[in-house]
């Protein structure tokens, strides 16, 4: 009997030590309101700042869409190949 209130003891302090970090560290890890509402709005290609793509320097995201607008990627009918990842 002792041994099980001390367990369920060790979980309720773990789960309240935890609910009590979540709730001091949330402010420090959350969005202002500001930053929210920017990311939540579309911004035009446009505006965004020019891309440096090693082997043709900068170009403007603009274009770069209007690129794939014009040449969409082809569909081979083949299937993509299979790459497993070997870890470190």
């Amino acid at each position: 009997m002792g041994k099980n209130i001390t367990a369920i003891g060790f979980c309720v302090l773990t789960l309240a030590a935890t609910v009590a970090i979540s709730w001091v560290a949330f402010p420090y890890a959350a969005m202002s309101h500001e930053a929210l509402e920017a990311a939540q709005t579309p911004t035009d290609a446009e505006e965004f700042d020019d891309v440096n793509i090693k082997d043709f320097g900068e170009i403007p995201v603009f274009d770069m869409v209007l690129h794939y607008i014009d040449n969409p990627p082809v569909d081979t009918g083949e299937a993509e190949p299979t790459v497993r990842f070997q870890g470190c």
